[in-house]
């Protein structure tokens, strides 16, 4: 699903992320690596395949787009150091010709120098072209924000009063949110407005509900 906003031409995809077409740069948000060791840590078991199948993905991203930059907006990684940390520091010596920017979420609580040692460069925020990046929602003079941090969803109810909550693109008229890239995360069920643009995640595919 093809979405413009500011002059900007956006991908967005059933990945849950987005390509931005003039920056031949990938958006995503909310990986939280390192959060089923963390559990496991915590005694519930928790296998670490689903952040393999997370890293098996956005392969398969920079496979289809080979992006010039990855820009993750925040939670990158959900823990204290663990066994996990290992698999995204590997991972990133697979690219090393993109460029891989992280703005600083909540949970990227690790010592700078390890992201900076995996070949992140590290912000706390950024603009880049007429956005304003985050991973919390931020106003910024002049720019339009876009941010993660909420894992974004909406309830959609069938004639027969059923409802599904499902991931979503949220864009407003001054921000947007990211849904979270990552599988073992929740949803924050969003209440859009009339003039709100709403880009529902099923089934593989991307659909407008606004």
């Amino acid at each position: 699903m093809e979405f413009e906003i500011k002059g900007q031409h956006l991908d967005l995809l059933a990945e849950k992320a987005i390509y931005w077409r003039e920056e031949q740069a990938l958006l995503l948000s909310d990986l939280h690596l390192g959060k089923a060791a963390h559990f496991r840590k915590a005694g519930v078991p928790v296998s670490s395949h689903i952040h393999i199948q997370e890293l098996f993905v956005l392969d398969a991203l920079i496979e289809a787009y080979h992006p010039r930059a990855i820009y993750f907006l925040g939670d990158l990684f959900h823990s204290d150091i663990n066994t996990e940390w290992q698999m995204i520091s590997a991972w990133c010596e697979n690219y090393p010709e993109i460029d891989k920017h992280l703005v600083l979420g909540n949970h990227d609580f690790l010592p700078k120098k390890l992201y900076e040692n995996a070949n992140f460069i590290v912000h706390d925020s950024l603009i880049v072209g007429p956005f304003f990046l985050s991973h919390d929602r931020e106003e910024k003079e002049g720019f339009y924000n876009l941010s993660g941090h909420v894992h974004p969803g909406v309830s959609l109810v069938g004639s027969g009063k059923q409802s599904i909550k499902l991931p979503c693109f949220y864009f407003s008229e001054s921000y947007a949110l990211l849904p979270a890239f990552g599988q073992f995360t929740g949803l924050h069920r969003i209440r859009p407005t009339e003039k709100d643009f709403v880009f529902v995640i099923a089934e593989n595919e991307v659909f407008s509900v606004s």
